[in-house]
């Protein structure tokens, strides 16, 4: 009778051990799952950024690009122009392949439900970690994009680099023989002689002054006399 009860007590104690044990690891998987909803949720926030950046920074990019040799260092007057065309195709492809993976991914979510079908309906347990073949397509697409957005910017810094620096110094020496040399007076216009056109008014003409020769002096006129009368004075 001892040795049962023994038994009994024992089995009791396990069973209170066990209990524990059960609801810590119950508690254990069910912070597992509210941690791990949690990531998958961030991942694919993060997934949506960085393909959204890639299309706005490759966009803006390859339009930055071309707005600097068009304002700021001329084609014709550009060096390494390898590196720009390298750039440009890179930004292209970049784009293009980020617009590809769009596509890839919603092919991928259509994959990955019939994965879970097959796993929890169908039961079949191959399917529990079975990646597909457009789940692979995708990792790459993310990956070249990325690549050739790197190869991209780093063609377009060094160009920038390179013709910014040479511009300048070419651009302070012809403004510093320019200020040396100062500026030249505007030439005059030659006004050309119209015949019979007289050009303003003319200034009068001098009157000439007549000489200054002695006149003959006439001797001044006598006062003339009158004669005598031969009549007798009346008588009164």
């Amino acid at each position: 009778m001892k040795s049962t009860k023994d038994k009994d007590r024992n089995s009791n104690e396990s069973s209170i051990d066990t209990k524990p044990a059960q609801a810590d690891d119950a508690l254990r998987w069910q912070l597992f799952t509210d941690h791990k909803k949690q990531a998958w949720e961030d991942i694919q926030s993060s997934t949506d950024s960085y393909d959204q950046s890639l299309l706005t920074l490759s966009s803006g990019g390859l339009g930055l690009s071309i707005a600097f040799i068009k304002d700021i260092v001329p084609l014709q007057h550009a060096t390494w122009l390898i590196l720009l065309y390298v750039s440009w195709v890179a930004f292209g492809l970049c784009i293009l392949t980020t617009v590809v993976s769009f596509q890839v991914a919603i092919v991928t979510q259509r994959e990955h439900l019939e994965s879970c079908w097959k796993f929890y309906v169908d039961r079949d347990d191959s399917f529990r970690d079975k990646r597909g073949t457009y789940s692979k397509l995708l990792k790459c697409c993310t990956i070249t994009a990325g690549g050739f957005f790197v190869l991209a910017l780093a063609c377009t810094i060094v160009f920038a680099v390179s013709n910014v620096g040479r511009y300048s110094t070419m651009s302070d020496g012809s403004d510093s023989h320019r200020v040396r040399e100062g500026r030249a007076p505007v030439s005059l216009t030659p006004v050309p002689d119209v015949p019979g056109e007289s050009r303003g008014r003319t200034p009068a003409g001098i009157t000439p002054v007549p000489s200054q020769t002695p006149a003959t002096q006439q001797p001044p006129a006598q006062p003339a006399t009158t004669p005598p009368s031969t009549q007798a004075p009346k008588k009164k």
